[in-house]
């Protein structure tokens, strides 16, 4: 059997600033703490699932950067609240970068400006 390596999965300043300042914000503001903890923690837990097959995410068409595939993994809490995990993948170093975390609510241009 083959052994599968893992990747480092790295969150860039602007999607901890985004989790910190908006998604855990809205979470603490609509969910009761306890389910806010959880979602929190089921959030983490995508992102560090990253390390194994960061491939199976769906590729981000309305974005390119330069010669990088963005994709995302899609996380949902109810049928109101949907993250997108917006990262890279860097195959030759075998890194993850999770370059946003964005609310499919929100208008896509503001993935553009972070």
């Amino acid at each position: 059997m083959a052994e599968t390596k893992e990747y480092q999965v790295i969150v860039t300043n602007p999607a901890k600033f985004r989790f910190q300042d908006e998604i855990l914000e809205y979470i603490e503001r609509n969910f009761s703490w306890n389910r806010a903890e959880e979602v929190e923690v089921e959030i983490l837990n995508l992102v560090k699932s990253l390390s194994f097959n960061p491939q199976r995410g769906a590729i981000e068409k309305s974005l390119a950067i330069k010669n990088n595939t963005l994709r995302f993994v899609l996380y949902q809490a109810t049928r109101y609240f949907e993250i997108k995990v917006l990262y890279l993948i860097e195959e030759d170093k075998r890194f993850v970068f999770i370059i946003d975390f964005f609310p499919t609510r929100m208008n896509p241009s503001k993935i553009k400006s972070n």
